[in-house]
């Protein structure tokens, strides 16, 4: 049986992932775009114009700040310490969203593919981790 999944972001994904990326380097919408569709398998694919609104919007709300030394035509931001405390809110409700599909895709897969089961309880596993056991099982993956 083949079937394809369609990834749809739950609501404020996309604002926690530029939030999260920019409170490490800073970032420009194109390269974060690229990177998620490169980590995800092309599964997601947010256009570079979206995550430049978005990055507009949160720059004007003052959780991120567009860095002077960008270069010519380049727009990399990072965040600011009220957008590292709204990522730590935000992140929360956006896990929890994640958890519900992944237990909901989990029921289906157990239905239709009983032999992958198994990947999508580790999937629920990690979301519930914490941040020690998420880093162990990062080491463990290599």
């Amino acid at each position: 049986m083949n079937f394809t999944l369609v990834f749809k972001a739950p609501q404020g994904l996309l604002r926690c992932v530029v939030l999260a990326y920019a409170s490490k380097y800073p970032v420009t919408g194109a390269e974060l775009a690229a990177d998620v569709r490169a980590k995800t398998g092309g599964l997601w694919d947010p256009s570079p114009g979206s995550v430049y609104f978005l990055m507009n919007e949160l720059k004007d709300k003052g959780l991120l700040v567009m860095m002077s030394d960008s270069g010519p035509g380049r727009k990399a931001y990072i965040t600011t310490d009220a957008g590292r405390s709204e990522l730590a809110k935000t992140s929360r409700s956006v896990i929890s969203g994640l958890q519900r599909e992944v237990t909901l895709l989990a029921l289906v897969v157990s239905m239709v593919d009983p032999a992958n089961s198994a990947r999508v309880e580790v999937l629920k596993s990690v979301l519930k981790a914490d941040a020690d056991r998420i880093a162990r099982l990062e080491q463990q993956l290599g």
